[in-house]
Protein backbone atom coordinates (compact mmCIF):
# COMPACT_ATOMS: atom_id res chain seq x y z
CA UNK A 1 0.00 0.00 0.00
CA UNK A 2 1.42 3.37 -1.03
CA UNK A 3 2.08 5.81 1.80
CA UNK A 4 0.26 9.14 1.98
CA UNK A 5 1.80 12.28 0.51
CA UNK A 6 3.01 14.93 2.94
CA UNK A 7 0.38 17.60 2.41
CA UNK A 8 2.08 20.69 3.80
CA UNK A 9 5.09 20.15 1.52
CA UNK A 10 2.86 19.95 -1.57
CA UNK A 11 0.94 23.06 -0.47
CA UNK A 12 4.16 25.01 0.11
CA UNK A 13 5.52 23.93 -3.28
CA UNK A 14 2.32 25.21 -4.88
CA UNK A 15 2.65 28.54 -3.08
CA UNK A 16 6.33 28.84 -4.04
CA UNK A 17 5.75 28.32 -7.76
CA UNK A 18 2.75 30.70 -7.82
CA UNK A 19 4.89 33.32 -6.07
CA UNK A 20 7.54 32.77 -8.75
CA UNK A 21 5.04 33.22 -11.58
CA UNK A 22 3.58 36.33 -9.96
CA UNK A 23 6.91 38.10 -9.58
CA UNK A 24 8.07 37.27 -13.12
CA UNK A 25 4.75 38.36 -14.63
CA UNK A 26 4.52 41.58 -12.65
CA UNK A 27 8.09 42.45 -13.64
CA UNK A 28 7.17 41.92 -17.31
CA UNK A 29 3.92 43.91 -17.21
CA UNK A 30 4.63 46.68 -14.70
CA UNK A 31 3.99 50.16 -16.18
CA UNK A 32 7.10 52.31 -16.48
CA UNK A 33 5.55 54.96 -14.22
CA UNK A 34 4.65 52.47 -11.50
CA UNK A 35 5.77 54.01 -8.16
CA UNK A 36 8.43 51.76 -6.62
CA UNK A 37 7.72 52.97 -3.08
CA UNK A 38 3.98 52.23 -3.12
CA UNK A 39 2.32 49.65 -0.85
CA UNK A 40 1.53 47.50 -3.89
CA UNK A 41 5.17 47.58 -4.97
CA UNK A 42 6.23 46.49 -1.47
CA UNK A 43 3.76 43.57 -1.55
CA UNK A 44 5.04 42.45 -4.95
CA UNK A 45 8.64 42.79 -3.73
CA UNK A 46 7.93 40.75 -0.60
CA UNK A 47 6.31 37.98 -2.66
CA UNK A 48 9.22 38.04 -5.09
CA UNK A 49 11.73 38.03 -2.27
CA UNK A 50 10.21 34.88 -0.80
CA UNK A 51 9.53 32.93 -4.02
CA UNK A 52 13.05 31.68 -4.74
CA UNK A 53 14.04 31.09 -1.07
CA UNK A 54 10.91 29.00 -0.50
CA UNK A 55 11.46 27.13 -3.78
CA UNK A 56 15.10 26.29 -2.88
CA UNK A 57 14.30 25.40 0.75
CA UNK A 58 11.66 22.90 -0.36
CA UNK A 59 14.12 21.41 -2.85
CA UNK A 60 16.56 20.93 0.04
CA UNK A 61 13.84 19.25 2.10
CA UNK A 62 12.80 17.03 -0.82
CA UNK A 63 16.35 16.03 -1.75
CA UNK A 64 17.15 15.06 1.85
CA UNK A 65 13.87 13.13 2.04
CA UNK A 66 14.66 11.36 -1.23
CA UNK A 67 18.15 10.37 -0.09
CA UNK A 68 16.75 8.91 3.13
CA UNK A 69 14.20 6.82 1.23
CA UNK A 70 16.82 5.67 -1.27
CA UNK A 71 19.17 4.52 1.48
CA UNK A 72 16.30 2.55 2.99
CA UNK A 73 15.69 0.78 -0.31
CA UNK A 74 19.22 0.14 -1.49
CA UNK A 75 22.68 0.58 -0.03
CA UNK A 76 24.73 0.78 -3.22
CA UNK A 77 26.67 4.05 -3.26
CA UNK A 78 26.92 3.73 -7.04
CA UNK A 79 23.13 3.95 -7.41
CA UNK A 80 22.91 7.07 -5.25
CA UNK A 81 25.76 8.65 -7.19
CA UNK A 82 24.00 7.81 -10.47
CA UNK A 83 20.79 9.38 -9.16
CA UNK A 84 22.66 12.56 -8.24
CA UNK A 85 24.44 12.80 -11.60
CA UNK A 86 21.23 12.19 -13.57
CA UNK A 87 19.36 14.81 -11.54
CA UNK A 88 22.31 17.22 -11.87
CA UNK A 89 22.42 16.82 -15.67
CA UNK A 90 18.64 17.02 -15.97
CA UNK A 91 18.39 20.28 -14.01
CA UNK A 92 21.24 21.82 -15.99
CA UNK A 93 19.41 20.87 -19.19
CA UNK A 94 16.24 22.46 -17.84
CA UNK A 95 18.19 25.63 -17.04
CA UNK A 96 19.36 25.71 -20.66
CA UNK A 97 15.74 25.31 -21.83
CA UNK A 98 14.65 28.21 -19.60
CA UNK A 99 17.48 30.37 -20.94
CA UNK A 100 16.54 29.63 -24.55
CA UNK A 101 12.84 30.26 -23.97
CA UNK A 102 13.48 33.47 -22.03
CA UNK A 103 16.36 34.67 -24.19
CA UNK A 104 15.01 38.21 -23.81
CA UNK A 105 15.99 37.97 -20.14
CA UNK A 106 18.90 35.50 -20.02
CA UNK A 107 21.86 34.44 -22.13
CA UNK A 108 21.87 30.76 -23.09
CA UNK A 109 24.68 30.10 -20.60
CA UNK A 110 23.40 32.24 -17.70
CA UNK A 111 23.44 30.34 -14.38
CA UNK A 112 20.06 30.47 -12.64
CA UNK A 113 17.97 28.86 -9.97
CA UNK A 114 17.88 25.45 -11.71
CA UNK A 115 21.66 25.32 -12.13
CA UNK A 116 21.89 26.22 -8.44
CA UNK A 117 19.62 23.28 -7.57
CA UNK A 118 21.71 21.05 -9.86
CA UNK A 119 24.86 21.87 -7.90
CA UNK A 120 22.99 21.51 -4.61
CA UNK A 121 22.01 17.99 -5.68
CA UNK A 122 25.69 17.06 -5.78
CA UNK A 123 26.46 18.56 -2.39
CA UNK A 124 23.36 16.91 -0.91
CA UNK A 125 25.17 13.55 -0.69
CA UNK A 126 27.93 14.68 1.73
CA UNK A 127 25.46 17.08 3.35
CA UNK A 128 23.10 14.20 4.21
CA UNK A 129 25.88 12.53 6.20
CA UNK A 130 26.36 15.51 8.51
CA UNK A 131 24.70 15.75 11.90
CA UNK A 132 22.12 18.47 12.54
CA UNK A 133 24.70 20.42 14.59
CA UNK A 134 27.25 20.38 11.77
CA UNK A 135 24.58 21.42 9.26
CA UNK A 136 23.74 24.35 11.51
CA UNK A 137 27.42 25.35 11.59
CA UNK A 138 27.67 25.18 7.80
CA UNK A 139 24.38 27.09 7.48
CA UNK A 140 25.59 29.85 9.82
CA UNK A 141 28.90 30.22 7.98
CA UNK A 142 27.21 30.42 4.59
CA UNK A 143 24.89 33.16 5.87
CA UNK A 144 28.00 35.31 6.26
CA UNK A 145 29.46 34.62 2.79
CA UNK A 146 28.08 37.89 1.31
CA UNK A 147 30.77 39.63 3.41
CA UNK A 148 33.46 37.52 1.76
CA UNK A 149 31.94 38.02 -1.67
CA UNK A 150 32.02 41.80 -1.32
CA UNK A 151 35.67 41.70 -0.25
CA UNK A 152 36.95 39.38 -2.97
CA UNK A 153 34.65 39.61 -6.00
CA UNK A 154 33.05 42.37 -8.01
CA UNK A 155 29.47 42.68 -6.78
CA UNK A 156 26.99 44.44 -9.01
CA UNK A 157 23.20 44.39 -8.96
CA UNK A 158 22.94 45.52 -12.58
CA UNK A 159 21.04 42.87 -14.56
CA UNK A 160 23.49 42.99 -17.48
CA UNK A 161 26.36 42.18 -15.13
CA UNK A 162 24.45 39.33 -13.46
CA UNK A 163 23.63 37.44 -16.67
CA UNK A 164 26.82 38.01 -18.67
CA UNK A 165 30.18 36.26 -18.48
CA UNK A 166 33.07 37.01 -20.82
CA UNK A 167 35.16 33.98 -19.89
CA UNK A 168 34.87 30.57 -18.19
CA UNK A 169 36.31 32.08 -15.01
CA UNK A 170 33.62 34.78 -14.98
CA UNK A 171 30.97 32.10 -15.58
CA UNK A 172 32.17 30.16 -12.55
CA UNK A 173 32.20 33.38 -10.54
CA UNK A 174 28.57 34.05 -11.54
CA UNK A 175 27.66 30.47 -10.63
CA UNK A 176 29.36 30.46 -7.26
CA UNK A 177 29.64 34.03 -6.01
CA UNK A 178 28.14 36.97 -7.93
CA UNK A 179 25.46 35.84 -10.39
CA UNK A 180 21.68 35.78 -10.08
CA UNK A 181 21.56 32.78 -7.70
CA UNK A 182 25.16 32.01 -6.71
CA UNK A 183 25.84 28.93 -4.59
CA UNK A 184 27.33 31.18 -1.92
CA UNK A 185 25.11 32.27 -0.17
CA UNK A 186 21.94 30.85 -1.81
CA UNK A 187 22.80 27.30 -0.70
CA UNK A 188 21.71 28.39 2.80
CA UNK A 189 18.07 27.85 1.78
CA UNK A 190 18.85 24.35 0.51
CA UNK A 191 20.67 23.49 3.74
CA UNK A 192 17.79 24.92 5.77
CA UNK A 193 15.45 22.50 3.96
CA UNK A 194 17.80 19.63 4.72
CA UNK A 195 17.83 20.60 8.40
CA UNK A 196 14.04 20.88 8.54
CA UNK A 197 13.62 17.35 7.18
CA UNK A 198 15.24 15.85 10.29
CA UNK A 199 15.18 18.34 13.16
CA UNK A 200 12.62 18.49 15.96
CA UNK A 201 10.05 21.22 16.60
CA UNK A 202 12.07 22.73 19.45
CA UNK A 203 15.01 23.48 17.16
CA UNK A 204 12.69 24.90 14.49
CA UNK A 205 11.16 27.31 17.03
CA UNK A 206 14.60 28.33 18.35
CA UNK A 207 15.93 28.99 14.84
CA UNK A 208 12.82 30.95 13.89
CA UNK A 209 12.86 33.02 17.10
CA UNK A 210 16.52 33.92 16.64
CA UNK A 211 15.89 34.78 13.00
CA UNK A 212 12.94 37.02 13.90
CA UNK A 213 15.07 38.89 16.46
CA UNK A 214 17.76 39.51 13.84
CA UNK A 215 15.20 40.46 11.16
CA UNK A 216 13.51 43.00 13.46
CA UNK A 217 16.96 44.35 14.35
CA UNK A 218 17.61 45.03 10.66
CA UNK A 219 14.39 47.07 10.48
CA UNK A 220 15.29 49.06 13.59
CA UNK A 221 18.83 49.63 12.28
CA UNK A 222 17.49 50.93 8.95
CA UNK A 223 15.11 53.35 10.73
CA UNK A 224 17.74 54.68 13.14
CA UNK A 225 20.32 55.19 10.40
CA UNK A 226 17.81 56.39 7.80
CA UNK A 227 18.83 53.60 5.40
CA UNK A 228 16.42 52.03 2.92
CA UNK A 229 15.31 48.71 4.40
CA UNK A 230 14.79 46.60 1.28
CA UNK A 231 15.29 46.88 -2.46
CA UNK A 232 15.66 44.37 -5.28
CA UNK A 233 18.82 46.18 -6.38
CA UNK A 234 20.64 49.43 -5.58
CA UNK A 235 21.54 50.57 -2.06
CA UNK A 236 19.55 49.05 0.81
CA UNK A 237 20.02 46.86 3.86
CA UNK A 238 18.18 43.95 2.24
CA UNK A 239 19.09 43.44 -1.40
CA UNK A 240 18.13 40.51 -3.64
CA UNK A 241 20.72 41.21 -6.38
CA UNK A 242 23.28 40.65 -4.95
CA UNK A 243 21.93 38.91 -1.85
CA UNK A 244 22.98 40.71 1.32
CA UNK A 245 23.44 39.12 4.75
CA UNK A 246 20.30 40.88 5.99
CA UNK A 247 18.30 39.47 3.08
CA UNK A 248 19.65 35.93 3.50
CA UNK A 249 18.80 35.88 7.22
CA UNK A 250 15.38 37.53 6.81
CA UNK A 251 14.36 35.35 3.84
CA UNK A 252 15.49 32.16 5.61
CA UNK A 253 13.52 33.19 8.68
CA UNK A 254 10.37 33.91 6.65
CA UNK A 255 10.64 30.63 4.72
CA UNK A 256 11.14 28.79 8.02
CA UNK A 257 8.10 30.55 9.51
CA UNK A 258 5.98 29.46 6.53
CA UNK A 259 7.19 25.88 7.00
CA UNK A 260 6.40 25.83 10.73
CA UNK A 261 2.89 27.25 10.24
CA UNK A 262 1.88 24.93 7.41
CA UNK A 263 3.37 21.89 9.11
CA UNK A 264 1.49 22.68 12.33
CA UNK A 265 -1.86 23.06 10.56
CA UNK A 266 -1.51 20.13 8.16
CA UNK A 267 -4.51 18.32 9.66
CA UNK A 268 -6.68 21.42 9.21
CA UNK A 269 -5.43 21.75 5.63
CA UNK A 270 -6.75 18.26 4.93
CA UNK A 271 -10.21 19.45 5.96
CA UNK A 272 -10.27 22.24 3.39
CA UNK A 273 -12.14 21.16 0.25
CA UNK A 274 -9.86 22.71 -2.37
CA UNK A 275 -6.53 21.73 -0.78
CA UNK A 276 -6.18 18.52 -2.76
CA UNK A 277 -6.64 20.29 -6.08
CA UNK A 278 -4.28 23.09 -5.02
CA UNK A 279 -1.46 20.61 -4.36
CA UNK A 280 -1.53 19.56 -8.00
CA UNK A 281 0.32 22.81 -8.77
CA UNK A 282 3.24 21.88 -6.52
CA UNK A 283 3.54 18.42 -8.03
CA UNK A 284 4.22 20.12 -11.39
CA UNK A 285 6.45 22.89 -10.06
CA UNK A 286 9.37 22.20 -12.43
CA UNK A 287 7.16 21.89 -15.51
CA UNK A 288 5.21 25.03 -14.64
CA UNK A 289 8.43 26.93 -13.97
CA UNK A 290 9.69 26.13 -17.46
CA UNK A 291 6.38 26.61 -19.29
CA UNK A 292 5.35 29.91 -17.72
CA UNK A 293 8.22 31.66 -19.51
CA UNK A 294 6.67 30.92 -22.92
CA UNK A 295 3.72 33.38 -22.67
CA UNK A 296 6.03 35.97 -21.11
CA UNK A 297 8.39 35.61 -24.06
CA UNK A 298 5.47 36.03 -26.48
CA UNK A 299 4.33 39.18 -24.66
CA UNK A 300 7.84 40.58 -24.98
CA UNK A 301 8.29 39.64 -28.65
CA UNK A 302 5.02 41.30 -29.62
CA UNK A 303 5.81 44.36 -27.47
CA UNK A 304 2.63 43.89 -25.44
CA UNK A 305 3.97 45.95 -22.56
CA UNK A 306 1.88 49.13 -22.66
CA UNK A 307 -0.53 48.23 -19.85
CA UNK A 308 -2.26 50.41 -17.31
CA UNK A 309 -1.74 49.50 -13.67
CA UNK A 310 -5.20 47.94 -13.33
CA UNK A 311 -4.72 45.91 -16.54
CA UNK A 312 -1.31 44.71 -15.36
CA UNK A 313 -2.75 43.61 -12.00
CA UNK A 314 -5.65 41.71 -13.59
CA UNK A 315 -3.45 39.96 -16.16
CA UNK A 316 -0.87 39.07 -13.52
CA UNK A 317 -3.47 37.54 -11.22
CA UNK A 318 -5.17 35.62 -14.04
CA UNK A 319 -1.88 34.30 -15.42
CA UNK A 320 -0.72 33.32 -11.93
CA UNK A 321 -3.85 31.43 -10.88
CA UNK A 322 -4.66 29.88 -14.29
CA UNK A 323 -2.04 27.24 -13.46
CA UNK A 324 -4.34 25.88 -10.74
CA UNK A 325 -7.11 24.58 -13.09
CA UNK A 326 -4.48 23.67 -15.68
CA UNK A 327 -2.72 21.50 -13.08
CA UNK A 328 -5.99 19.77 -12.20
CA UNK A 329 -6.69 19.12 -15.89
CA UNK A 330 -3.16 17.82 -16.37
CA UNK A 331 -3.47 15.48 -13.39
CA UNK A 332 -6.72 14.05 -14.75
CA UNK A 333 -5.89 13.56 -18.43
CA UNK A 334 -2.22 14.31 -19.13
CA UNK A 335 -0.31 13.17 -16.05
CA UNK A 336 2.10 11.08 -18.13
CA UNK A 337 3.47 14.22 -19.79
CA UNK A 338 5.65 16.47 -17.66
CA UNK A 339 9.30 17.15 -16.95
CA UNK A 340 8.82 15.43 -13.59
CA UNK A 341 7.59 12.29 -15.35
CA UNK A 342 10.48 12.49 -17.82
CA UNK A 343 12.99 12.54 -14.96
CA UNK A 344 11.30 9.52 -13.37
CA UNK A 345 11.45 7.71 -16.73
CA UNK A 346 15.18 8.42 -17.11
CA UNK A 347 15.85 7.17 -13.57
CA UNK A 348 13.75 4.05 -14.19
CA UNK A 349 15.84 3.25 -17.29
CA UNK A 350 18.84 3.12 -14.95
CA UNK A 351 16.91 0.93 -12.47
CA UNK A 352 16.93 3.71 -9.90
CA UNK A 353 13.66 3.74 -7.94
CA UNK A 354 11.75 7.00 -7.87
CA UNK A 355 10.87 8.66 -4.58
CA UNK A 356 8.26 11.31 -3.91
CA UNK A 357 6.98 13.53 -1.14
CA UNK A 358 5.48 10.74 0.94
CA UNK A 359 5.78 9.59 4.50
CA UNK A 360 8.83 7.35 4.95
Amino acid sequence: MQSERILHIDVLKSIAILFMIEVHTSAQLAPSNFPKDSILAMIVACIGGLAAPLFIMLSGWGTQHSLILKRQRFELKKSIFQWAMIRFSFLLSCQLIVNLIASHVFNWYTPGILSLLAICTLISIPLAKLSIKLKLVVFSILCLTPLMNYQIFEMNGNWSFLINANSPIEWFNRTLFNGTYPLFPWATFFILGSILRDCNNTLKIKMCSFGIILSVSFIIFSIINNIEWASTQNEALLTFFPASIAFIITANTTALLFFIIFEKYEIKLKGIAFTNSFTKIGRLSLSIYLLHFIPLRIINDFNLNDWSLSEAIIITLVFTFIWWPLSVIHNKWLNKYSFETLLKYILAKKNIPSTSVRES
